[in-house]
């Protein structure tokens, strides 16, 4: 088993991949006119991508196509935001999205799709949602008509307390966003690790319930820097069908690691700051970027994707 090198990406891709956790969200989060009209029994996953190279630090898509019940058909598309702050204009950055969406229909000669764009966000500063017309200065309403008119659904982490996702009506969901809000917090982890496993307590060998335990631990101990010590104690913790797993998981991302002699702690802060120089100034070449990050330009290339 490899070490993820991109981690938040690869969770986000892992966990809303499965058509049941994108349905539980969808019927969670979507505004229940727009649920009582989609046929939610022929969704399916899309297997492509509209990121253009110029949205790639910025954004991860996995997306649905589903028909509404009467006519039409619509693309559900799951955006993962990878900076660890808001984006000051989603709606530009969402334009540049959609845009590719539509020039790619138009070049395969296909109808335009409708899409709804969500955007998952698990940064620690609170996303305020703002419409088109504030990030002008000089906003008269005589000027709507010559405006974008579209909205974005944003589930912002840091808004959602836990008792909220508890009573979500769902399943790994739960987890999937317990794990992304409370990532890398060592403390959090160690005195209610029980809750990120909440519905997961009575799995033994059972399929697909033990895969998700597993993307679960590997997510956690990609992101959160624990000694052996400290994993050893929090195993302990956790609820008995996950003990096992736990420890051979931990063998094979960390301790294979170790004896192969790498620095993992050095590597993890290495790519968060590529990663945030990617994500503040995608334009700056591969070279520039690791003359400031003082890492090799092939690690960057591999980051940038």
């Amino acid at each position: 088993m490899e070490k993820p090198r991109h981690p938040h990406d690869h969770f986000f891709r892992q966990s809303f991949g499965i058509p049941e956790v994108a349905l539980d969200y969808l019927q969670n989060f979507l505004p229940p006119m727009l649920v009582s009209k989609l046929h939610f029994d022929a969704i399916e996953r899309v297997e492509a991508s509209f990121v253009s190279r110029k949205l790639r630090a910025h954004i991860s898509d996995i997306i649905y196509r589903c028909p509404l019940k009467e006519k039409g058909m619509v693309y559900l598309t799951f955006l993962f935001e990878h900076k660890s702050k808001p984006e000051a204009y989603p709606h530009l950055q969402l334009l540049r999205y959609m845009l590719e969406a539509w020039e790619r229909a138009i070049y395969e000669k296909k109808p335009l799709p409708m899409i709804v764009p969500i955007i998952v966000y698990h940064g620690k500063m609170r996303w305020d949602v703002q419409p088109v017309e504030a990030y002008f200065d000089d906003w008269d309403e005589a000027l709507r008509p010559y405006l974008p008119a579209f909205d974005y659904l944003l589930t912002d982490l840091s808004s959602l307390n836990d008792e909220a996702i508890l009573q979500l009506r769902a399943r790994f969901l739960i987890n999937v966003f317990l794990s992304l809000k409370h990532q890398g917090e060592k403390d959090y982890l160690r005195d209610r690790i029980r809750l990120l496993f909440y519905g997961l307590e009575e799995v033994e060998d059972k399929y697909p319930e033990k895969n998700y335990i597993q993307m679960l631990l590997v997510y956690m101990l990609c992101t959160t820097d624990f000694s052996d010590k400290d994993w050893e104690n929090l195993v302990e913790e956790t609820p008995s069908p996950v003990k096992q797993l736990a420890m051979s998981t931990y063998d094979l991302l960390i301790k294979k690691g170790k004896e192969q002699g790498i620095e993992l702690g050095e590597e993890k802060k290495a790519r968060e700051v590529v990663l945030a120089l990617l994500g503040e100034f995608p334009e700056f070449s591969d070279a520039r970027i690791a003359a400031l990050a003082k890492v090799e330009e092939a690690f960057v290339r591999e980051l940038r994707g």
